[in-house]
């Protein structure tokens, strides 16, 4: 079908559109071949097919990350671009194959679309819970705003206000407290901040010192 359309003068970035519009259940199949086809055009290649199928959006990146076309932060970059709301899903997508550039994989994300911080936030967090406090502290630094909002970003992440017996009963929740309290305060979050968000769950003044030094 490439040969086909080629033939007639198609570009390779309408011929992945016409062809994933007619086939969508063939987007493995399309994707593998662009991108082995045109490696250099990945760019062009991963946008045409967002934008002829968004929904298929964490495939087409899983497929352009096996197929080792870009480096992994570019890939998001490029589909973050492509299709906004779909940031979160974009940068847990690429983190559960490569987690271990995971701080620069959210820094792109956010500077592509920061108004979906707050989603890549709860979205990776869960993907990703044993990085929480280094996925909080990125977060902040690349969209400083959302520190006006830490107590309902904490919520968000850990649930509502609790008692100090319940923290003792579910350590699993205190210790993601604790990291995100962390990371915030590494992100630069003030200390005012950080205490009325530990004293909603508990945390003593005492405790939060300790925590942050």
């Amino acid at each position: 079908m490439f040969r086909y359309y080629a033939k007639r003068n198609f570009s390779h970035t309408r011929t992945v559109r016409v062809l994933l519009s007619n086939y969508p259940q063939h987007v493995e199949a399309i994707m593998y071949t662009a991108f082995d086809r045109y490696p250099s055009s990945y760019q062009h290649l991963i946008r045409a097919a967002i934008d002829a199928e968004p929904a298929f959006t964490r495939d087409i990146v899983t497929m352009a990350l096996n197929m080792g076309v870009a480096d992994p932060a570019d890939i998001v970059r490029v589909a973050v671009e492509a299709e906004p709301s779909y940031a979160d899903d974009i940068v847990a997508t690429v983190s559960e194959q490569n987690d271990t550039h995971l701080e620069n994989l959210i820094r792109v994300a956010v500077r592509a679309e920061p108004q979906m911080a707050q989603s890549i936030l709860t979205k990776v967090s869960n993907e990703q819970p044993g990085q929480l406090e280094l996925i909080v502290q990125t977060i902040l630094e690349a969209a400083p705003a959302l520190g006006n909002y830490i107590t309902t970003l904490v919520g968000d992440l850990v649930g509502k206000e609790t008692t100090d017996s319940t923290l003792t009963e579910n350590t699993s929740r205190r210790q993601r407290i604790e990291q995100t309290l962390r990371g915030a305060h590494r992100a630069g979050i003030s200390y005012d901040r950080l205490q009325a968000v530990a004293q909603n769950y508990g945390i003593s003044d005492q405790e939060l010192n300790q925590l942050i030094n």
